[in-house]
């Protein structure tokens, strides 16, 4: 289905657009609420000042778009392009290099973006996570106890929203890590949370959208 739509005001609510075509045309100040947007297709589109919130955006493509103003889900979408390109990040230091970076690509999910002998780069579309090797003479005087024991006095805890909590803690586990039961999970914020530990006894949390 192709939509060429005249520039101004466009008002969309529950109803379905999936699979639309919407091509060199303005939706200023347009708004899209409870709308099924799924794989469709915007080229060369003004958005400016238009909002998108509770609507599927699965397999959207998005070309060449002005995007100033618009706002998903409250978010302004310029704050969440700057987010993705400059990410924030963290480091964290192993003894076991290998063992330590599978446990984040397999259970949150990261990437492997670049890789040396003593340090390597994992990315998701919101952080970098630094895993860097801790010299020789030092990881000689770390014990890591198998399993490992929690480090509860480390001062920092790297946190992760997932999709799902008991996936991450089979993922956990799975890996050399583990994932507090479902009966200390609490609720913050809107989230329900999890605490647990990587390969090492970093401490990590999840957390989960409650729905």
């Amino acid at each position: 289905m192709h939509k060429a739509l005249p520039a101004g005001q466009y008002r969309t609510e529950n109803a379905s657009l999936a699979g639309s075509e919407f091509v060199d045309t303005s939706l200023e100040g347009a708004k899209f609420h409870d709308v099924n947007l799924r794989r469709a297709d915007f080229s060369d589109v003004a958005f400016t000042g238009s909002t998108i919130r509770n609507a599927c955006l699965g397999d959207v493509t998005i070309a060449d778009a002005n995007y100033t103003g618009m706002r998903i889900e409250g978010i302004l979408v310029t704050d969440l392009l700057r987010a993705f390109h400059e990410k924030s990040g963290a480091v964290v230091y192993a003894r076991d290099l290998a063992r330590v970076c599978a446990f984040y690509a397999g259970v949150p999910g990261f990437t492997v973006a670049h890789s040396e002998p003593d340090h390597v780069v994992l990315e998701s579309p919101a952080l970098q996570l630094v895993i860097v090797a801790v010299p020789e003479h030092i990881a000689a005087t770390i014990e890591v106890a198998d399993p490992p024991v929690r480090r509860t006095d480390a001062p920092i805890k790297l946190v992760f929203t997932v999709a799902s909590i008991e996936d991450m803690r089979a993922a956990a586990e799975s890996r050399g890590g583990q994932l507090n039961p479902p009966e200390r999970e609490w609720q913050f914020q809107g989230f329900r949370v999890c605490d647990g530990h990587d390969a090492e006894g970093n401490v990590v949390q999840f957390r989960e959208h409650v729905r």
